[in-house]
């Protein structure tokens, strides 16, 4: 597998160009602010690094068809199983070893940033028990509260590396979300 230093490496690799801000899809923040929705991101670093507007439209869609619940799960699935595959792959490359979660949490760190996801900060790793903060979460940076959290895909994302790297099951709770109110997200990860 190629080795990216960053998101437009990738973009080119693959014969693609991104121009500015055609990724980016907005509602008028007046608009029915009952569900998630793909309002202007408000992601200096990230802004057109991967497309809001089309995962805002999944959730929109997704949660009018299924409920929040439902999609919420699919996304957190969706992360996982991706997630997964990555670790894996790093493992059977050589480039990860089993257990090393502050290397995993490395590779997260380089890959939500290179691949558009958000901005991520390990804050602490103690026996059992992770919390990182997200910056630019590609999917709720400048959304308005919802009071709820809606940072599944993320969750999963780190969630399910982490399973294959130590063999142990991690849930996630997203404590801090724009979807809350907050300007950034927080993940507290326990190992169950």
């Amino acid at each position: 597998m190629p080795e990216y230093t960053n998101y437009n490496e990738y973009l080119e690799n693959m014969g693609l160009v991104l121009k500015e801000g055609a990724s980016i899809l907005c509602l008028n923040s007046n608009a029915d602010i009952t569900r998630p929705g793909p309002y202007c991101e408000e992601r200096k670093t990230l802004v057109s690094a991967n497309s809001v507007g089309a995962l805002r439209s999944i959730i929109i869609t997704g949660s009018k068809q299924f409920g929040i619940g439902t999609m919420g799960s699919i996304l957190r699935i969706a992360g996982g199983e991706f997630s997964t595959l990555r670790a894996a792959q790093m493992i059977d490359a050589g480039e990860l070893e089993k257990g090393d979660i502050s290397g995993w949490l490395e590779l997260v760190k380089f890959d939500f940033k290179n691949w558009g996801y958000g901005i991520l900060t390990p804050e602490s790793v103690e026996d059992g028990r992770i919390v990182v903060k997200l910056d630019e979460s590609m999917s709720s940076a400048g959304i308005p509260n919802l009071s709820q959290s809606v940072c599944y895909y993320e969750g999963g994302r780190i969630t399910g590396g982490l399973s294959q790297i130590t063999g142990d099951k991690w849930q996630f709770v997203e404590t801090n979300c724009w979807g809350r109110g907050d300007k950034f997200c927080r993940f507290e990860i326990t190992k169950i």
